[in-house]
């Protein structure tokens, strides 16, 4: 699993993270319904352990989650 940091709101003292999806069958887009969705995404808050939680998807691209989550 590859985590990736996207984007850092300080204001919030948040950082969104995406992982990618390791699996053997293909799951659809939560927001789009296409197939072949590949990314989870999470915001992950301050502090000295930070675990995303809980993670959202399966989404095809962070514009899919935006759209999701607004």
């Amino acid at each position: 699993m590859a985590i990736v940091q996207l984007t850092r709101d300080p204001f919030a003292r948040a950082t969104l993270l995406r992982d990618t999806l390791l699996h053997a069958g293909y799951k659809p887009c939560k927001w789009c319904g296409r197939d072949h969705a590949r990314f989870i995404y999470g915001w992950c808050q301050d502090s000295v352990m930070c675990r995303p939680t809980p993670w959202e998807g399966p989404f095809c691209g962070v514009g899919c989650y935006r759209a999701y989550t607004a």
